[in-house]
């Protein structure tokens, strides 16, 4: 079973790595690891205050829009601009906002 040392251990990691390579211009990966971290700061604020977790990215996200709005908002926000790099590169200006809302997350566990 994934417990809460876990989870903030991994979100972390997540976001170490994430400055890490925003530091060197590595935008578009920096972000993918920025949209990493709040999954696993998501399910340990969920497994905190509920002792359950999500299943998968739609329970994740039906979870938060239930019980915890603002996150909720934070990361569709950032889910739809996430999305679009597939098809684009991500400018730092971009992944600054993510780095820092991920970052103020990250500070409630």
């Amino acid at each position: 079973m994934v417990n809460l040392d876990e989870l903030k251990a991994n979100a972390q990691e997540y976001l170490e790595d994430a400055d890490y390579l925003f530091s060197k211009g590595h935008y578009n990966s920096a972000l993918n690891l920025y949209f990493k971290a709040p999954v696993a700061i998501c399910d340990y604020i969920t497994l905190r205050d509920t002792g359950k977790l999500s299943r998968n990215h739609t329970e994740r996200f039906r979870i938060l829009q239930t019980k915890y709005q603002e996150i909720y908002d934070i990361m569709d926000f950032h889910f739809n601009n996430y999305r679009k790099t597939y098809l684009m590169r991500a400018t730092k200006e971009w992944v600054e906002v993510l780095k820092n809302d991920i970052h103020n997350l990250y500070s409630r566990l």
